[in-house]
């Protein structure tokens, strides 16, 4: 039931960010941050769809499994916030 969850919440994150979102600078880095969040509080079981799909993940423990997606997920939301700020300060400064 959560694997169907996150499937519903990434696809939809993704419907809403390409085509219903006004298309701008901010758009993408939201989508970093939206889609890495459920993986940094572990919302997502092993699948072979969505997170960090490596041979290691998959076929060890859900421990491993989740400690990957959380390194993932950070980087996600790190990489998101990073390019929003520069997104920010470009606008500022135009």
């Amino acid at each position: 039931m959560r694997l169907i969850g996150a499937l519903v919440y990434a696809t939809s994150t993704v419907a809403v960010a390409l085509w219903m979102l006004p298309k701008s600078a901010a758009t993408l880095p939201l989508l970093f941050i939206a889609l890495g969040l459920p993986l940094v509080f572990r919302l997502v079981p092993r699948n072979y769809v969505y997170g960090t799909r490596t041979p290691r993940s998959l076929w060890t423990t859900e421990e491993i499994w989740y400690r990957q997606n959380l390194i993932t997920g950070v980087f996600m939301v790190g990489i998101g916030v990073v390019w929003l700020v520069v997104v920010g300060l470009r606008a500022v400064n135009s």
